[in-house]
């Protein structure tokens, strides 16, 4: 026989303590889960003791003193999990971060945000002319236990849920975001896409605009939008960390984008590959001696934050449990047209996905409206963004999956990730779909209805590239002549100690948390003018050099980028979109460079490199800062890959930088979760045989 007691945590009647009484034989074992305290304890023995009344005078005798031992030896239920922020050093852990409190038996889906939140407001067209408004948002960031896909493990949230909040706003409104930083470690963040004219330090790139926010400390991001509109996406800029949890959606609303007539409702979808393990702890692995680039595998993908894993083929060094989760659901009136906007928030995994028995018809990318071109799957690369009209039309079922793959052709170890596959659930409703009303069913209840439909029969993608060739931008731009060329070598490179780094031609980044790029150009006693052109790191793990582009005035620029390596790399350009000018798989014919058309070119922030290939990509420097150029492969980024464009030096000179960003470069945990500069991992045995000591 089993019994199940709950007791109820008075201070927090969200959390509760589970016991369970077997009783076979005349023998009782107890089991505990969760928070233990005093009066719970009492509470315990109070109810043994009416347990006892219920049984034989001979069990009791014999069974009292065992369950005494064991209630006077019971634990506290919390998950062992440490945030360090440094590399471990000879051997031994340097200093801990506090580990995250627990407050008791993980709470299996309330940390899941409503799902309704990323159905958006029907725009009210007329409105959006009238006068900007200011948006605000409150968020504190927070260590938490989690497992979206059942899989318990250790999160860092905004506002204890998963995924992050929809940002949305009109064009020309201004986004204020306050972050108070509750979490363990620093942290930044970065609005991916977005200009910030007038205002670099507001980009959130640690190293290159700021100093991370210390833990403790709170900050406001102010964001203006005029100009731009569309799909974007917002995440922290700090190591790897977004892929903990750091990351949500924003989308801008204006008249002037084409195509609004053309559907009804309008969603954002998020794909993004998943770890099980906190993302430092891959860090410190694919950083290693001797990893030779070897990427983390991802245990998995979620949509929008949802999956469910069989718990039954989850490694037994994890603690999982499936009940409450399940996979996304998106509603689609029946009839109606709808505007899926699709984000890869992920780390690595580029995805080839496809609603069955739907075209998506395609008509945004990057932000940049297109002329409709009708898919039947889609590529999309970490960081990139599409918009695709789906018609709800279908007679053949009301249930249909939606499938995104991540291409496992194009990892290290493409049989390495057991399920790449990740499937969403289209579902026609007849009623009409509005913010805040239940979209999924999963919200509440996991009894779900599977669809049974087939995927199209049209193969599987084996390479990593963009769809960028055959897309069309609705209001083409002539790209303008270029006036200067610069040309960069992407590769890998095994060193010294073995360590496998990224490089742009022989630079390979680390980021200084506490002497940012842009305040070396801008505080007293430095000038705007004292990084050359073509400035290296005259020692390839010293954190305070970089390669730095300057571009003094206004310059249209071509960037020629060769990867020389077997990985594809979606490179991101911070505070501007470029042309694609041309792409492909080995060298680019330099010969073909003078003749380039400059009709109809695609303008967009994120591109992919696919390995052993090149890109040509043209931008105008009207935009004045200390710009990143990165893979976003969060690996590859913390590998080295990333450099920066300073413009229009002769403004920023006499900026002025918000004094609390700078106030935090002295704070003494300024740099809590930064993987710290690599030579504090070599072993004093192997510098004394290279004669660095």
């Amino acid at each position: 026989m089993v019994m199940r007691q709950m007791l109820k945590d008075p201070n927090n009647p969200q959390h509760s303590d589970v016991e369970t009484f077997e009783i076979d034989d005349g023998k009782v074992s107890v089991e505990f889960e969760g928070i233990e305290s005093r009066e719970k304890m009492l509470k315990r023995k109070a109810l043994f003791r009416s347990i006892a009344l219920l049984l034989s005078a001979s069990i009791l005798t014999i069974t009292l003193g065992a369950l005494l031992t064991k209630l006077d030896g019971a634990t506290r239920y919390a998950p062992k999990f440490q945030f360090f922020d440094r590399i471990p050093h000879h051997g031994n852990w340097s200093r801990p971060e506090p580990a995250p409190t627990s407050t008791g038996a993980p709470k299996i889906r309330a940390f899941m945000r409503d799902p309704s939140e990323y159905v958006l407001s029907p725009p009210d067209w007329t409105r959006i002319r009238i006068r900007p408004q200011v948006k605000e948002y409150n968020w504190t960031i927070s260590d938490v236990t989690a497992n979206p896909d059942g899989v318990l493990r250790p999160m860092i949230l905004i506002n204890g849920q998963f995924p992050g909040p929809l940002i949305e706003c009109n064009e020309g409104d201004t986004i204020k975001v306050t972050i108070h930083n509750k979490a363990v470690n620093a942290t930044a963040f970065h609005w991916h896409g977005l200009f910030h004219k007038g205002s670099n330090w507001m980009d959130g790139t640690t190293g290159v605009t700021q100093c991370p926010i210390p833990p403790g400390e709170s900050f406001t991001y102010e964001i203006k939008t005029a100009g731009q509109y569309g799909t974007y996406w917002y995440h922290s800029h700090f190591s790897t960390q977004y892929i903990d949890g750091l990351f949500g959606p924003l989308v801008i609303h204006s008249p002037k984008e084409p195509g609004r007539d053309r559907y009804k409702t309008d969603q954002v979808v998020m794909l993004h590959d998943y770890y099980h393990d906190l993302s430092r702890n891959k860090l410190y692995e694919y950083l290693a001696p001797d990893a030779e680039n070897a990427e983390p595998i991802p245990d998995g993908a979620l949509i929008n934050g949802r999956n469910r894993r069989d718990c039954a083929k989850v490694g037994k060094q994890y603690t999982c449990e499936s009940a409450g989760s399940g996979l996304a659901e998106i509603n689609l009136v029946k009839g109606a047209s709808h505007r899926l906007r699709f984000i890869n928030v992920g780390a690595f995994a580029e995805f080839e996905m496809g609603i069955d028995g739907h075209i998506m018809e395609v008509v945004e990318a990057d932000g940049i409206a297109l002329v409709s071109s009708p898919y039947h799957k889609l590529n999309i690369n970490v960081a990139q963004r599409y918009s695709a009209i789906v018609h709800a039309n279908s007679t053949d079922a009301s249930e249909f999956w939606l499938r995104a793959r991540m291409i496992n052709h194009c990892f290290s170890d493409p049989e390495a990730v057991e399920e790449p596959e990740v499937r969403a659930i289209i579902q026609y409703t007849e009623k009409k779909l509005k913010k805040g009303s239940p979209v999924s069913t999963s919200a509440v209840s996991t009894k779900q209805v599977l669809p049974t439909t087939t995927p199209w029969d049209l193969g599987t993608a084996v390479v990593c590239q963009d769809l960028d060739g055959k897309l069309e931008p609705a209001n083409a731009q002539v790209a303008p002549e270029p006036d200067q060329m610069f040309y960069l070598r992407s590769n890998f490179q095994i060193g010294n100690y073995s360590l496998s780094r990224g490089f742009f031609n022989s630079s390979s980044w680390r980021r200084n948390l506490t002497h940012p790029a842009l305040n070396r150009v801008t505080l007293p006693g430095k000038q705007a003018g004292d990084i050359d052109s073509n400035e290296t790191m005259k020692n390839i793990f010293n954190v305070d050099k970089g390669m730095v582009l300057k571009v003094d005035g206004v310059k249209v620029v071509d960037l020629l980028i060769d990867n020389y390596d077997d990985g594809n790399h979606p490179m991101h350009l911070h505070g501007h979109k470029f042309w694609v000018m041309a792409q492909g798989n080995g060298y680019f014919n330099l010969s073909d460079y003078a003749t380039l058309p400059r009709e109809g070119r695609l303008l967009r922030d994120t591109v992919t490199i696919e390995a052993y290939g090149y890109v040509l990509i043209r931008f105008v420097t009207d935009n004045p800062g200390m710009w990143a150029f990165h893979c976003h492969n969060v690996w590859h980024a913390e590998a080295g890959l990333l450099m920066s464009f300073f413009t229009r030096s002769d403004i920023v000179k006499n900026w002025t930088l918000p004094s609390d960003l700078v106030g935090f470069c002295s704070h003494p945990n300024a740099t809590n979760g930064f993987f710290d500069d690599i030579k504090e991992v070599v072993p004093p045995e192997w510098r004394h045989e290279n004669g660095e000591d």
